[in-house]
C-alpha cells in the first residue's frame, strides 16, 4: 500500500515538472552598465546567463570596449541574442539628464523643475550644449538628426531639470559663488526633509504605543 501511494506520488510530481512552462527570455535586453566596471554580479550576470550568453566573455568584450572611458561612467546599453549564443552589443552615451547634471554640477533635478517659481539648480551656456549634443549625435538612434535639433532638445531637458541656459559663457567667479548659494539652500532643503521624517517616526510610534493595550 505504501509503495502504491509513493509510486503514484512520483508519478504525479514528475508530470507537474513536464507540465511547468519554461521560462523563455526575450533575445532583446536593454541595460545600463558602468564603463570598464562590468561584473558577473546581479542583475547584468544572471541576466545574460538566462539570455545563454557567455558572462565572462561579454564582461571582457565591454570593458575592453570602454577602456578609454574614465571608469564607473554609466552607459545605457543594448543588446541583441542570436540562437548562436552570439550577440550585437550597441553602447551609448550617457542619458541627456546625466550629462546635463554633471555639466552643470548638480546631483539632482529641481523639484519644481517647470513655472515661474522654478528652481535654478545649474547654469550652462549655449557652448556647453553644443558640445554635450556632439557627444549624443554619436548615438545610433540620433544619427543624422540635425545638431540644431538635439540642441533644442537639449534646452528643453535643461529646463524641467532646472537648468538655466544662457548665451554669454559663465564667469567662474559668479558661478562659484552660485553654486556656494546652491548647496547651502539644497542643505536647508534635506534639513527639512530630515526633520519632517523624524516627526513622522515619532508620531507613528507614539500612536502605535497609546493603540497598545495595557498588559496587568
Amino acid at each position: 500500500m505504501h509503495f502504491t501511494v509513493r509510486a503514484a506520488a512520483k508519478v504525479v510530481a514528475k508530470k507537474a515538472k513536464k507540465d511547468v512552462a519554461k521560462v523563455v527570455h526575450p533575445p532583446y535586453y536593454k541595460c545600463t552598465i558602468k564603463s570598464q566596471m562590468a561584473t558577473a554580479a546581479p542583475p547584468l550576470g544572471p541576466s545574460l546567463g538566462q539570455r545563454n550568453i557567455n558572462v565572462q566573455n561579454f564582461i571582457k568584450d565591454f570593458n575592453g570596449r570602454t577602456e578609454d572611458i574614465r571608469p564607473g561612467i554609466p552607459l545605457p546599453c543594448r543588446i541583441l541574442v542570436h540562437p548562436d549564443r552570439t550577440y550585437d552589443l550597441d553602447i551609448y552615451t550617457p542619458t541627456t539628464s546625466w550629462l546635463l547634471l554633471k555639466a552643470a554640477g548638480a546631483k539632482r533635478g529641481s523639484e519644481r523643475g517647470m513655472g515661474p517659481n522654478r528652481e535654478i539648480i545649474g547654469k550652462l551656456s549655449v557652448k556647453h550644449i553644443y558640445h554635450i549634443a556632439e557627444l549624443k549625435s554619436t548615438d545610433k538612434a540620433m544619427r543624422g538628426m540635425p545638431l540644431e535639433k538635439i540642441c533644442n532638445h537639449l534646452v528643453g531637458t535643461a529646463y524641467r531639470l532646472g537648468i538655466q541656459v544662457q548665451y554669454e559663457d559663465l564667469d567662474p567667479v559668479e558661478y562659484k559663488k552660485f553654486l556656494i548659494e546652491r548647496d547651502a539652500r539644497v542643505e536647508r532643503q534635506l534639513e527639512y526633509w530630515r526633520d519632517q521624517r523624524t516627526k513622522k517616526l515619532l508620531k507613528t510610534e507614539t500612536t502605535e504605543a497609546a493603540a497598545t493595550p495595557a498588559t496587568t
